[in-house]
């Protein structure tokens, strides 16, 4: 086994735009890659290189030490159930899975993911790739330092176009912007504010969730059964602490993933500026730039910093810890159906805790639009 990276990885999609970001940083780090994806191979795919598998049940029955379900939410039970039952009998891989945890109309998957993961002990992560990221350890050491920290300005703003024809990835059918990509954003906040709290459930109480949004115009609008938002504005407050939170995949949209926090640290004023959109990756705090190299691959920091946690953190730890994981996963997910409950119904949404939430949501109205 190569030091500090998996052997071998199985990526089912591989073909998709997420899955073909993670052959390329498997190719690039020496990682050996098998791939399920019943699409034509791209023609830029070195076929030399690649072990392109065409049975299922072959592909998840591998020997491989990562896999990675690059899969719509809709797809992923099968392989999941699969890929748990090998870990109840001790010969589970690490697994990867793509966000949002599940259709917007079908929150329970959630709670079965969380279940039957941690009953199977299983190394299961959820892809937010700042999470993955140097630049937020760098973030979490200074904080750390402090025996207080209060957060007074959480600004998360990430932005692409994502309407323009002229892009091959804006065919690709996305589901409404607040579980497409504002998920990022959430899961973010509910690990910052968690660090000082202990878990992520601590941090999911005295929720209250508002925001505006607008409606997102594909290139191929024929694929949509029913509009979908490509916009959102607001803030999410969990217990005490607002986040402001901008999402943004309309036309003309510049390409950013930035981030600002204010606050205080024993009563010392600190200011944390980032950027983590490749190619223009920074991080600044209280001015000083901290040395991070801008075009440092997220793809691959991603299997770099899983691969260690699978290593080094022991299963219960990693289930219920400060992690990627399910728990964080299924926390996202339900802010998510809040944030969008708020701009569906133009009233602010608040729920005394996320269990109190996720027993009174409408199972069958997740999605829909006037």
């Amino acid at each position: 086994m190569t030091t500090g990276l998996p052997r071998s990885i199985a990526i089912a999609g591989a073909w998709g735009y997420i899955g073909r970001k993670f052959l390329d940083a498997a190719l690039a780090l020496g990682v050996e890659p098998y791939v399920l994806d019943p699409a034509p191979r791209p023609a830029d795919v070195d076929p030399g290189r690649v072990h392109v598998i065409g049975d299922a049940a072959q592909f998840y029955a591998m020997d491989a030490d990562l896999f990675h379900l690059a899969l719509h939410p809709d797809m992923r039970e099968r392989p999941l159930a699969t890929l748990f039952d090998r870990c109840r009998r001790g010969t589970g891989p690490a697994i990867l899975c793509e966000k949002p945890m599940t259709t917007p109309d079908n929150p329970r998957f959630c709670d079965w993911i969380v279940a039957e993961s941690e009953a199977a002990d299983a190394s299961l992560f959820f892809d937010f790739p700042e999470l993955f990221d140097p630049i937020a350890r760098h973030v979490h050491a200074f904080l750390s330092k402090f025996d207080c920290v209060r957060f007074d300005e959480i600004r998360m703003e990430r932005s692409k176009d994502r309407e323009a024809a002229s892009n091959p990835r804006n065919y690709k059918v996305m589901v409404p912007i607040q579980y497409q990509e504002t998920v990022h954003s959430i899961a973010y906040v509910l690990n910052l504010l968690a660090g000082g709290r202990g878990s992520f459930g601590h941090v999911c109480r005295d929720i209250r969730a508002e925001g505006t949004s607008e409606l997102y115009r594909p290139p191929n609008p024929e694929a949509y059964p029913s509009p979908v938002d490509g916009r959102f504005e607001g803030t999410l407050t969990l217990d005490g602490t607002t986040a402001h939170l901008s999402t943004n995949f309309k036309a003309g949209a510049s390409w950013t993933k930035r981030q600002v926090i204010r606050g205080l640290g024993d009563g010392r004023p600190f200011l944390i500026e980032a950027e983590f959109l490749e190619g223009a990756k920074y991080l600044r705090i209280n001015g000083e730039t901290l040395p991070i190299a801008p075009d440092s691959d997220s793809y691959q920091n991603v299997i770099r910093q899983l691969w260690e946690w699978h290593a080094e953190i022991p299963a219960k730890q990693r289930a219920a810890g400060l992690y990627p994981n399910a728990r964080l996963a299924r926390c996202t997910f339900l802010l998510s159906c809040m944030l969008w409950e708020s701009c569906a119904k133009r009233i602010a949404v608040e729920s005394a805790d996320l269990e109190s939430y996720a027993a009174s949501i409408n199972l069958n109205a997740a999605t829909e639009r006037d």
